[in-house]
């Protein structure tokens, strides 16, 4: 609820503090008094268009500030939090929206202090203030109202909600489905290419550590012949069968050197031992020469296997840019890629047996909601014709007219355009509200709409809903403020003694001349002050006892 509005620098108001009670309050005042000042901030505090004409002549920029109270507004309290604009905690349910505009046209908005974009202030406005004034920009007019008039009517939230979760499921498993159905031909072309590197892996069945063996085979096949010549040479210098020295002998001839001498000089056994020692090595050695050249083979044959095998080995790694010993793990990589692959196919298959299922679930709903909705339709129109014939709109005829759309023009709030047609005179066609609705007979729908469906925003302003009525209608009109006010904050510009009299709190808006410039003041009237404007409102500029006198009869009559 909107509980306090300040105004500076605004038009022609240069200063302007007003609480606004709960209920219905009725603001009057001459003509030209600035009565809709208020409601024209309030549409700036709510994101409106600013223009640098808003700032009072001789001002450098105008302020408006909007106090509501959120402590029945839970669904705003979440978007706030939603935005990250969470209230101040000492004071959870206070909302400040405000709107600086400077005399060059330029504006900043602000929730609470903090910058906001001016899209986040038309937001929380439209939850928290309905503006029923004389311009294109009211809540009926918008293109989904008549939707969700209709919904909020017949109370369709369970069904609603259904259709909105039916409704993503499909679309979640039809923009999967519509990602693998676009790559279907990369991930065809990438299957094929995978295939046919996987399949050239398999055949090369790389095991592991076998590069390391082939390349040492491979330099051992190929320097056999060296390697048997060294081994040949070795087992000569160790040992030979044609007398002529070597290492055996020589160790043989030294040994003989120091049998004799060795028992008459000690110092000399821990060498006589190491030569016995060199010895045996030396025969054990020759041994071990002697099996090599024995066993040792040279074999051409081999050594073009090994060397055919790397050579397959280096190209594959060559293709995948890899090194030779990493060939396995890009096998890996390549077969899981693969299989992936292969699964998405069966996956996309599977996607759309269940984008079918989704998709007629969804259709289910939907169906049931356009029904539910034609037949709401029907109900909101004949209870809001007999609101109409009260507030002179008895000929009016209207009719909510639901069209079924295309599946691919679905949404989440179903497969429904609904339109509110109307006609305001015998014989006229029924034609869409915006075409045909003067300002006056959009006000007095919407007051007829907000009697009957207490949903929406806590807070409805109406701006002179009683043009070109009087009498008894405006009286009646009045009386279906006071009602709405009961359950609702409703503040209402009007010109008609009947609807002002029956306000709970009545405000007054007069203009101040002076010699170079003009300023609007409003204030709250008390008893005597409201007697005293009704009188003015019935008999112009002079107040008679008479007029006075029936001033105080229609605030008695309200009040009984």
């Amino acid at each position: 609820m909107l509980n306090h509005i300040s105004i500076k620098d605004f038009t022609i108001v240069e200063s302007l503090e007003l609480d606004i009670d709960n209920g219905f309050t009725a603001v009057t005042g001459e003509t030209g008094a600035g009565k809709s000042i208020m409601l024209d901030a309030l549409s700036l505090a709510t994101g409106q268009k600013a223009e640098a004409s808003h700032v009072r002549p001789g001002a450098n920029k105008a302020e408006i500030y909007a106090c509501f109270d959120l402590s029945e507004h839970p669904k705003v309290l979440a978007w706030l939090e939603e935005h990250h604009l969470a209230l101040d905690e000492d004071e959870p349910s206070q909302l400040i929206l405000s709107r600086i505009i400077t005399d060059e046209g330029r504006s900043r908005g602000f929730i609470n202090g903090r910058p906001a974009a001016l899209q986040q202030l038309k937001s929380l406005g439209e939850q928290l203030i309905d503006i029923h004034g004389q311009h294109a920009h009211q809540m009926l007019l918008q293109k989904d109202s008549p939707r969700h008039l209709l919904d909020d009517f017949a109370q369709h939230q369970d069904l609603l909600q259904k259709v909105k979760e039916s409704y993503k499921h499909w679309q979640t498993i039809k923009t999967q489905v519509e990602r693998l159905q676009n790559q279907s031909e990369e991930v065809l072309a990438r299957t094929q290419l995978l295939e046919y590197q996987v399949q050239e892996l398999d055949l090369l069945s790389l095991q592991p550590g076998e590069v390391d063996e082939l390349e040492l085979e491979q330099k051992r096949l190929s320097n056999a012949e060296a390697h048997l010549l060294n081994a040949q040479q070795a087992l000569h210098l160790c040992r030979n069968e044609e007398d002529q020295a070597d290492a055996y002998q020589a160790i043989q001839w030294a040994l003989q050197k120091l049998d004799p001498i060795v028992e008459t000089s000690p110092a000399l056994q821990n060498a006589h031992d190491l030569l016995n020692q060199a010895y045996v090595i030396i025969d054990e050695a020759s041994s071990e020469l002697d099996q090599f050249i024995d066993r040792f083979e040279i074999n051409p044959q081999r050594l073009q296997q090994v060397e055919e095998r790397l050579n397959a080995i280096y190209e594959l790694a060559r293709k995948h840019k890899v090194r030779p010993e990493e060939l396995s793990q890009r096998h890996d990589e390549l077969s899981q890629e693969l299989s992936q692959l292969k699964g998405d196919d069966q996956s996309l298959e599977h996607l759309l047996v269940e984008k079918d299922a989704a998709e007629q679930s969804f259709m289910g709903y939907a169906n049931s909601l356009s029904a539910a909705r034609k037949k709401a339709g029907e109900r909101l129109a004949k209870e809001l014709m007999k609101h109409l014939k009260q507030l002179a709109l008895d000929k009016a005829q209207i009719q909510f007219e639901v069209e079924s759309k295309a599946l691919h023009d679905a949404g989440p709030h179903g497969l429904d355009d609904v339109n509110l047609l109307v006609s305001f005179n015998p014989g006229q066609p029924l034609q869409p509200l915006n075409k045909v609705a003067s300002g006056g007979e959009l006000s007095r729908i919407s007051l007829a709409c907000q009697i009957l469906i207490q949903t929406g925003p806590s807070t409805l302003i109406f701006d002179e809903i009683d043009v070109g009525v009087g009498g008894a209608t405006a009286e009646r009109m009045g009386r279906l403020l006071k009602q709405l006010g009961q359950h609702k904050q409703v503040i209402s510009v009007t010109h008609q003694p009947q609807v002002a009299s029956l306000a709970t709190t009545h405000m007054l808006a007069t203009k101040l001349s002076g010699k170079q410039q003009t300023r609007t003041q409003m204030r709250k009237l008390g008893e005597e002050q409201r007697q005293q404007e009704l009188a003015r409102m019935l008999g112009g500029l002079e107040i008679t006892d008479l007029t006075l006198a029936h001033a105080k009869d229609m605030l008695a009559a309200a009040q009984g």
